[in-house]
């Protein structure tokens, strides 16, 4: 009698560590898919609701682009490499050489400027808290996590 008791004891002990197991990958696996998305992001205060592809991609060519009547600035996020490679390959659609050497000409041509580039993303949330004419984009686990920005749409996922 004893013996059964243990074995149905172990049973479920099993049982019980394989739902724990399973719960922290879930989690794990529902982290990895929110850090794997890439966000618009503008101040929680700002006026700008939506921007087209196409107006992003003006905007970060150093373009003009008007929401109402406010013009809109672009902040590029600089804080890892991944985030980059999603810029030039989503964003702006050509790569990081071709993309600087237009930004060269035009500010040669035209005296546009290239949209400032950030080196944290902790930089662009205080830009963007300061100015509610400015969007940048980030990670959507760390927009999530600050209540001074807000987003606009998803601008890629892995």
């Amino acid at each position: 009698m004893e013996r059964g008791l243990s074995v149905i004891a172990a049973a479920a002990v099993l049982r019980l560590g394989a739902r724990l197991l399973l719960a922290l990958l879930v989690g794990q696996a529902s982290a990895a898919l929110a850090e794997d998305r890439l966000v618009l992001v503008a101040a929680a205060n700002s006026h700008i609701s939506e921007i087209s592809s196409r107006e992003l991609h003006k905007l970060y060519l150093g373009l003009t682009v008007t929401v109402g009547d406010r013009r809109v600035l672009a902040l590029r996020n600089e804080s890892d490499d991944l985030m980059r490679q999603v810029f030039f390959q989503s964003i702006v659609s050509m790569s990081e050489a071709v993309y600087e050497r237009r930004m060269l000409a035009q500010a040669l041509q035209q005296g546009t400027k290239a949209p400032p580039r950030l080196s944290s993303t902790r930089a662009v949330f205080d830009r963007l808290a300061q100015d509610p004419d400015a969007v940048s984009f980030a990670w959507a686990t760390d927009a999530e996590k600050d209540a001074r920005v807000r987003t606009l749409r998803l601008l890629w996922r892995r």
